[in-house]
């Protein structure tokens, strides 16, 4: 047996349990974290003790520069990437069950079709990309028909939609920013831009959450131990060892595969709020998160296979 190719299979194997489990794990967190911290604060701490990593592995191995172009696109992404993108999911989950914001977000390749104009003709040609469309949406509109179809909508409910509606923002954010930094990057390692990107988004929620008076009446001194442990998951895991995993991934396996994080992350969000925060999910909530990753599936397989065909043809 194959000594190298045995231990490369298992930091495939440790890189896709990275992906499937922290990041599936990340909404219960941001529920805990939430206990003590208001949401936009918290994302300014999740993203500067992540920073704070990344960068000093950056610096240590001597990148230390940042010209101002690239610092400028660092600062657009962490803006909407990060600040957009997380902030208004920790936001939402004041008001909405953590597994419910991850049936949401596994929206988004939905809104990479709608976003990436560039891609429109070529995307908008396929069957099943269009199938996975319709579907995503289908699968909304189930996630939104309980509160819809209550007639006196309470300010519970109310709060409740404006969250949901924030999460498909956030990932509508997301989409955005990382679409600008695939056709505009930065020069440089990943771990540096992004430790640059996670500065620029922990000033900016810092920002919002002093000009939105968060600060009045928080002190660090009330913050529990189980909130801070949060925030450092959140931070550690979910923002450097997962992405790393992620990144790395991508260079070893298809991205339609590396992508499968995006089917199982809400099945273990909902599973996990279910069990440990006594979420409870409706039959319709379970049909639009059934029916929004058989979406994310079929959009996610169907373009990769159509850009590999595009690619084949380039290349005669």
């Amino acid at each position: 047996m194959n000594t190298e190719n045995t231990s490369a299979q298992w930091f495939i194997i440790l890189a896709f349990a990275a992906i499937y489990i922290i990041w599936g794990t990340t909404y219960l967190a941001i529920l805990i974290g939430l206990e003590d911290f208001p949401p936009f604060l918290m994302a300014s701490f999740r993203f500067i003790i992540a920073a704070f990593f990344l960068l000093g592995w950056s610096f240590y191995k001597g990148e230390r520069k940042i010209s101002l172009s690239a610092l400028k696109k660092n600062f657009i992404v962490g803006i909407i990437v990060l600040a957009g993108g997380q902030g208004l999911l920790i936001w939402s989950e004041q008001h909405i069950a953590s597994g419910y914001a991850a049936v949401l977000g596994a929206t988004l390749p939905v809104w990479f079709v709608l976003i990436d104009v560039d891609h429109w003709k070529s995307c908008f040609s396929n069957k099943f990309i269009i199938l996975g469309l319709v579907l995503g949406f289908v699968g909304i509109v189930f996630l939104f028909k309980d509160q819809l179809d209550i007639p006196l909508v309470t300010e519970e409910q109310n709060n409740g939609i404006i969250a949901s509606i924030a999460v498909l923002l956030g990932c509508m954010c997301w989409v955005a920013g990382t679409l600008y930094y695939k056709y505009k990057p930065a020069p440089g390692s990943i771990s540096f831009n992004l430790g640059w990107q996670l500065v620029c988004g922990s000033v900016f929620c810092f920002s919002v959450s002093f000009l939105t008076d968060e600060l009045s009446g928080f002190s660090l001194a009330s913050v529990n131990m189980k909130a801070w442990f949060a925030v450092s998951y959140l931070a550690i895991a979910g923002s450097v060892v997962a992405f790393i995993a992620y990144s790395w991934l991508l260079t070893k396996k298809p991205a339609a595969i590396v992508g499968t994080y995006a089917y199982v992350n809400p099945v273990i969000a909902v599973i996990l709020g279910w069990i440990l925060a006594n979420e409870m999910i409706s039959t319709d909530q379970l049909s639009g998160m059934v029916l929004i990753i058989i979406s994310a599936m079929l959009i996610n397989f169907s373009k990769s296979k159509l850009f590999a065909k595009r690619k084949k043809v380039a290349a005669r």
